[in-house]
């Protein structure tokens, strides 16, 4: 029994140390704009001075100001969706992830992110619905790429933020990627 008890140390060492292995990819972000398909975008939001830049390897800081010019509610929604993407040709291809949830849901719901982008801005804390309208700002919030799986399919990938009203898109976020 003494002999597994003197191991117990050295597998904490080692499992800290796997968990912390540097991941079997690169994370390029080709582009990072706002969707200019809404032309009703004014009106739901101005994405004023966001902007999404690298800061290492497999990690970005989104920084800027913006504006929500109406209160976001469960009457709102967000909707995420990944495509596989053909940059040669310009399109979208099989769309390989979708989340679409109410806004308020969306936001307190979330554990991953929201807590620490609500860190590093202005934003409101969980839990506020409807979400209040005004000028948010974020100052160098880093996002690590690290949740994707060791065997992520390598390639190009287009990731929309959409902001809906009763279920039609009004603004959005487009981001381009490329996964090495």
């Amino acid at each position: 029994m003494k002999r597994f008890c003197s191991l117990w140390p050295f597998a904490l060492l080692l499992a800290i140390h796997v968990c912390r292995a540097e991941k079997p990819y690169n994370v390029e972000l080709n582009s990072f704009d706002q969707n200019k398909d809404y032309e009703t975008d004014g009106k739901w939001v101005d994405w004023g001075t966001l902007r999404m830049k690298k800061v290492s390897r497999n990690k970005f800081a989104l920084a800027g100001d913006f504006e929500f010019k109406l209160n976001m509610g469960d009457e709102q929604g967000i909707m995420l969706r990944v495509f596989v993407y053909d940059s040669n040709a310009g399109q979208k291809g099989p769309l390989v992830m979708n989340v679409k949830k109410p806004f308020c849901q969306f936001i307190n719901e979330d554990e991953d992110t929201y807590p620490y982008l609500q860190k590093s801005s202005n934003m409101p804390e969980q839990g506020d619905c409807p979400f209040p309208k005004g000028q948010y700002k974020i100052d160098n919030y880093e996002l690590e790429t690290e949740f994707l799986p060791d065997d992520a399919p390598k390639g190009d990938y287009l990731l929309e933020l959409t902001l809906l009203d009763k279920d039609l898109g009004v603004a959005g976020l487009i981001a381009i990627v490329t996964l090495t």
